[in-house]
């Protein structure tokens, strides 16, 4: 899957191209100017993007990220600061007429806690729960618990937490005026020491040289973060926090004074149990960011999919009966003294060795190695048989020379139509094995051809290779159950 990512500042816009992996290429920059006519940026943009994506084969789909407030559902800017004029704007629509692909849009907020903990520092760290602060030209925070993106709009900028400082959207002593990009260089401004286009980038260089007053206003910044990252480790008891691009480039000034404000003020059982961080991605933290929006929608629509599926299967009486016939034919045939045969094609081979390998190993506790081998491991004896014989009896000249009777075959195959599959079937039979087919789709001819079919009704094949995942950790646990562990 290929996807046009934007991410569009108040500064600059940036264009390139996306994988699902979360690796990006081909990408272009061009300034924003919001004050203009967003007609005129909608140009800049489309001629920009298509530069981008003359370098692809095909691409999917558009996924913008760009800073709130925003309503996500709806595809709405509601009026963003840094892009003034951009009042109640269908950006998604827009931009989808504008490049004929269906485009989507996320807070970038949002969309940065996602692109960490997908492909940052928390991938890298495996955390389950962590929050990400954008802690860049502007404040905002995205939040991701039990792997899931919190639906929240990422506006904690507009906090009041002072009742001094620079007033940043019409309200004074916000997080954007204090510890924003924006906000820090604003604090300078008001010195008196500083030029008045004085950047975050600029404090940082003058405090490596010596400069108290541009060291002190970082720190300032630093220990308003700090406050925010205490009381998020106090509310949602995160494992980690990721803090942006002013983190990214200034971490040997503040960071140290991030963590202790921010050890001060939590508790301290929570704030031991979690890290606060520069973003793991750096400086392709926005590229990555921009990919959000598509590659979150994704995953989510899996999800639900798979639990839909998952609920409908829980609710089928006769689902749940094939899983437990199943699972006591195959403990029934093992515990007189019989073997367990797998069988499957492509996917389903894997689940195949994964039933084989977990019985004749282990699922969970130690316990006797229970017999059973998968016909699709070999791969001299399947080239053997295609060869001498055809694709068609890969499988079943091996129940031949292996199946005793009594033995149970378990079939994996999402569609039921399988030639191998269905000989196999027919052949175990013959030779008195106990025949259990795991099916999908329809079912096909493979359940008319077994003992015990176990069907998941659906027709998407990856949904269900999971479910038959789950049959196959159903019948591990009751083997395990009945033979110890």
């Amino acid at each position: 899957m290929t996807i046009l990512g934007i991410d569009i500042g108040g500064t600059k816009t940036a264009v390139l191209l996306g994988e699902r992996d979360g690796s990006t290429r081909g990408r272009v920059a061009f300034a924003t100017n919001p004050e203009r006519n967003f007609a005129l940026f909608l140009e800049d943009l489309v001629v920009h993007a298509k530069q981008v994506i003359a370098g692809a084969n095909t691409v999917d789909c558009v996924s913008i990220a760009a800073g709130g407030p925003m309503d996500e559902k709806e595809g709405l800017l509601l009026g963003p600061p840094h892009l003034p004029g951009w009042t109640d704007l269908p950006l998604p629509n827009l931009v989808s007429e504008a490049l004929g692909l269906p485009a989507m849009m996320m807070h970038d907020a949002r969309a940065s806690a996602w692109a960490e903990y997908r492909f940052g520092a928390g991938h890298a760290s495996r955390a389950a729960n962590m929050a990400h602060f954008t802690f860049a030209t502007g404040f905002g925070m995205g939040a991701v618990l039990d792997g899931r993106l919190l639906d929240i709009p990422g506006e904690i900028g507009h906090w009041r937490v002072s009742f001094r400082g620079p007033a940043m959207f019409g309200k004074t002593g916000s997080l954007e005026g204090l510890a924003s990009g924006a906000g820090m260089a604003a604090l300078a401004h008001l010195t008196g020491e500083f030029d008045d286009d004085v950047s975050v980038r600029d404090l940082a260089d003058m405090a490596r040289g010596g400069d108290h007053v541009a060291m002190s206003i970082l720190r300032s910044g630093a220990k308003q973060v700090g406050t925010q990252c205490a009381r998020i480790i106090d509310q949602l008891g995160v494992e980690l926090i990721t803090l942006g691009t002013i983190a990214v480039q200034c971490g040997d000034l503040i960071l140290e004074t991030i963590r202790e404000s921010a050890r001060n003020e939590a508790l301290p059982h929570l704030f031991e149990r979690c890290r606060i961080e520069p973003a793991g991605l750096g400086k392709k933290l926005g590229d990555v960011a921009c990919l959000s929006a598509a590659l979150y929608r994704m995953e989510e629509g899996s999800l639900k999919d798979l639990g839909v599926l998952v609920k409908k299967c829980e609710s089928s009486t006769a689902f749940t009966t094939a899983v437990a016939g199943a699972a006591a034919m195959v403990v029934d045939a093992l515990g007189a003294g019989n073997k367990v045969l797998t069988c499957g094609n492509g996917g389903s081979a894997t689940d195949a060795a994964h039933l084989a390998e977990e019985l004749i190993g282990r699922f969970k506790g130690d316990r006797v190695s229970l017999p059973s081998i998968n016909l699709a491991a070999d791969g001299s004896v399947l080239t053997c048989i295609a060869n001498d014989y055809g694709f068609d009896e890969v499988f079943s000249r091996q129940v031949e020379g292996l199946g005793k009777e009594g033995d149970v075959l378990v079939a994996f195959t999402t569609s039921g139509n399988s030639e191998n599959i269905n000989r196999v079937l027919k052949r175990a039979r013959e030779r008195g094995l106990k025949t259990i087919a795991v099916t999908g789709k329809s079912g096909g001819e493979a359940k008319t051809l077994c003992d015990i079919n176990v069907h998941v009704e659906s027709t998407e094949t990856e949904r269900i290779q999971e479910m038959h995942t789950f049959v196959l950790h159903e019948i591990c646990r009751v083997a395990e159950d009945r033979f110890g562990g």
